[in-house]
């Protein structure tokens, strides 16, 4: 399964990655020198490990109009402090 990803503080692109074995996607149009992010997971137990390595701060979204893969968005720890 193919899934765009995100960190909650960087946005929806971002010039490094969210998180380790993201992929670089295509450059914003809008915002220029950041990127989309893609990552793999083959299974159900790969995306549970993933949940589980990132502290189950996660949300999982189906893909809205226009866009072709769900999104992962990662929660910062800090965000919740707030």
């Amino acid at each position: 399964m193919k899934f765009l990803v995100t960190r909650a503080s960087e946005g929806a692109v971002s010039a490094k990655s969210p998180c380790k074995g993201a992929v670089r996607g295509p450059e914003s149009k809008l915002w220029p020198g950041e990127y989309q992010w893609h990552l793999e997971l083959a299974t159900l137990d790969d995306l549970l490990a993933f949940l589980e390595q990132h502290g189950g701060g996660l949300g999982l979204f189906t893909p809205e109009e226009g866009e072709e893969y769900p999104t992962i968005e990662i929660y910062d720890e800090d965000e919740a402090e707030g």
